[in-house]
């Protein structure tokens, strides 16, 4: 049997699946319990409100972002220019799993405009994303300012946003060209 723990993050995890698939309006704590094949009532057990369970998914958002970013920075060695580049790009055109957690972050997004009680874990979120570009710019040896890299990470942001939103077939953009206008004017 699980330890309430593990069940929580199984809770977590499958609403981030769902804010995938179905956006916020298909969050619910039925929802959950089904598409974990749970009892039902064991969500409403963890989060008793459905404003407490889309809270949860919120904060289980950041910590995987997070977690990325710690295992970013322990793996990550030094990189050349072209290394950087294809990182870059790479994070562009993210593989599923990625491109998933994506999804459930511009849902959360969108929501927090919705929802104020949501926004101190979206700049949480935001502030994961500028530290995971920033280590990756700076593994380049590259040293660039923290409003650079916040201006840098909301520009990789829109770009992976219209990606998903209206171009939503991978490679439909052109990630390398922007990824070497980006590196021109904001790393030279």
């Amino acid at each position: 049997m699980p330890t309430n723990s593990e069940r929580r993050t199984q809770i977590l995890d499958t609403a981030i699946d769902i804010l995938c698939d179905d956006g916020v309006g298909g969050l619910t704590h039925r929802q959950v319990d089904s598409r974990a094949e749970l009892p039902a009532g064991t969500t409403s057990n963890y989060f008793r409100t459905r404003q407490a369970l889309l809270e949860a998914t919120a904060a289980r958002t950041v910590d995987l972002h997070w977690q990325r970013a710690e295992g970013l920075q322990s793996a990550i060695g030094p990189l050349s220019r072209d290394g950087l580049r294809a990182f870059l790009i790479r994070m562009l055109e993210p593989e599923d799993q990625y491109r998933r957690w994506t999804l459930a972050r511009f849902e959360l997004f969108m929501e927090s405009t919705r929802r104020e009680e949501l926004r101190p874990l979206m700049k949480e979120l935001q502030a994961a994303a500028v530290k995971t570009a920033t280590l990756i710019v700076e593994a380049a040896g590259f040293t660039p300012t923290p409003e650079r890299m916040d201006e840098l990470s909301r520009l990789l942001n829109g770009f992976v946003f219209s990606n998903l939103t209206i171009a939503p077939e991978p490679g439909a953009q052109d990630a390398a060209g922007l990824v070497d206008r980006l590196l021109s004017a904001f790393l030279d």
